[in-house]
């Protein structure tokens, strides 16, 4: 991984983008061997019918009744009462490797290819923000969910490039060295500790948890913790172009029961129908929580598939992890807005993200004061140069998909591909009224959001072998797979193997 750097805030500027390496790196024989095998897991079909939550990984405990000072979360001692599950991992910790960790994050969001943007024009294809396909789909693929990786190194941001070499970039084993590429190249390291989240997160002298009461093994050393993040201003700005232009529905103050700034476009055939704001923001949380949901799926069955233990959970207060709790936890240190209580009916803390890293689309911040600032950031960023509706160094053409050329250019010419100036104004009068009536817009929910995770360990089987029935004929117990039972054999051969007795 590299060392800090930062990037200019965007989710899928331009200017972002990194072009890929030409050539293949170099892989070892063994991480030839790993990456190979990796793809030779067992059947979906068959990993579905073994998927469990795996919490006990190597190095943990349970139970036992000893202090134990959380050295990784601000130095507290904590005592986890005597119980019928006491368990303490003979081994110590194993952190995953370096291939696994990248095997994980690809599976988890990343690059695959070139999405099929197969919508037709009159079916608003205008909505579309990036055509650079990922492992899970997105709103308007707006590729808005980055993932934060958490291990023994420090904490990092895994980001792979925007620009794709290929429409199908895994097609065969000569592809598998791009996995590696994309995280050795794409990970930006935020800090070289993990972030200071562990169990009994509270104010001191409480019994305030934060971190919930059954997560005694969160973050812990040797784990690896992955954290999607998700910003739905971006999308919450690009679906009021779509909805006003294509639904024909509005905004709708719910305390007036008035169109949000857009009066003057509430006629037949352009505003219609009225939406409240706070159900428009709860719909946009929907909407954007899908796609970190497809994003833990798939790092369950990686795990599944790799004979590693996923433990997935959304008990930690987001706020917490992300760092809007400061007295608490610093988390992973996104920046608040210091929002006016009599203009926030829901007491929502707002976050801009981390400056230069991952910002959000919010208004007014550093990244946009003016709702006129946001508005056109989202807007003219599938027109502009390089981008995907562009006229100039197109995306489409530059990445070789998903349209050939000739129908790129039609599509590119067409009038309905272009928002409508009426719809961008209107829209932008809605941000302005919801800004000066409450502050900011989104208003009724934070733009960023970090409540779904998973932690991904090696499985310590002595616990579940000590506290677990068996399976019929075995003395095994019963959710311990063979790609468990052989993973050190198959993923680290040459190291010691914790699960040869």
């Amino acid at each position: 991984m590299d060392e800090l750097r930062t990037f200019e805030h965007v989710i899928i500027d331009p200017q972002f983008q990194q072009k890929v390496k030409a050539k293949p790196i170099e892989l070892n024989e063994k991480e030839k061997a790993v990456l190979s095998q990796a793809f030779k897991t067992p059947a979906l079909f068959q990993l579905l019918s073994t998927l469990r939550s795996r919490r006990f990984g190597i190095g943990y405990r349970y139970e036992t009744g000893e202090p134990e000072t959380m050295t990784w979360s601000h130095g507290k001692t904590v005592v986890q009462e005597k119980g019928p599950l006491a368990h303490k991992s003979r081994h110590e910790p194993y952190p995953l490797s370096e291939v696994e960790e990248a095997l994980i994050a690809w599976a988890a969001c990343g690059p695959n290819g070139v999405v099929l943007a197969d919508a037709p024009v009159h079916g608003n294809l205008s909505t579309w923000l990036c055509w650079a396909g990922r492992t899970i789909p997105a709103p308007c693929n707006d590729v808005a969910v980055d993932l934060f990786i958490v291990n023994d190194k420090g904490t990092f941001l895994y980001r792979p490039s925007m620009e794709r070499t290929s429409p199908l970039e895994i097609a065969s084993e000569e592809d598998y060295w791009k996995i590696l590429n994309w995280y050795r190249e794409g990970c930006i390291k935020l800090s070289d500790k993990r972030i200071d989240i562990g169990w009994m997160a509270g104010p001191e002298g409480t019994k305030v948890n934060l971190a919930g009461p059954w997560q005694y093994n969160l973050n812990r050393p040797g784990s690896t913790w992955f954290i999607p993040v998700g910003e739905l201003g971006f999308e919450w700005t690009n679906v009021l172009f779509t909805m006003y232009e294509w639904w024909h529905v509005y905004l709708v103050d719910p305390d007036t029961g008035e169109p949000a700034g857009c009066k003057e476009w509430v006629k037949p055939g352009m505003l219609e129908m009225g939406m409240p704001v706070p159900v428009y923001d709860e719909l946009l949380v929907q909407v954007s929580a899908h796609q970190v949901g497809c994003c833990v799926d798939n790092m369950r069955l990686a795990a599944e598939a790799l004979g590693l233990g996923a433990w997935v959970f959304c008990g930690v207060t987001s706020d917490l992890i992300l760092g809007g709790i400061p007295d608490l936890a610093k988390g992973l240190g996104f920046k608040y807005m210091e929002r006016d209580p009599a203009k926030n009916p829901n007491k929502v803390l707002t976050s801009i993200g981390l400056p230069g890293i991952k910002e959000a689309c919010v208004t007014p911040s550093p990244q946009f004061p003016t709702p006129k600032d946001l508005c056109d950031y989202v807007c003219e960023i599938r027109y502009r140069r390089g981008s995907i509706f562009a006229r100039e160094d197109n995306w489409a053409i530059r990445n070789k998909g998903p349209y050939k050329p000739e129908v790129m250019k039609q599509i590119v010419e067409h009038p309905r591909i272009r928002i409508a100036d009426w719809v961008r104004e209107a829209a932008e009068a809605t941000v302005e009224y919801i800004v000066d009536k409450w502050g900011c817009a989104p208003a009724f929910t934070n733009p960023m959001h970090a409540q779904f995770t998973a932690q991904i360990h090696h499985v310590d089987i002595d616990y579940y072998k000590r506290f677990y029935t068996s399976r019929d004929g075995s003395d095994l117990p019963f959710m311990i797979t063979p790609q468990i039972l052989n993973h050190f054999k198959t993923y680290h051969k040459g190291e010691p193997d914790p699960y040869a007795s």
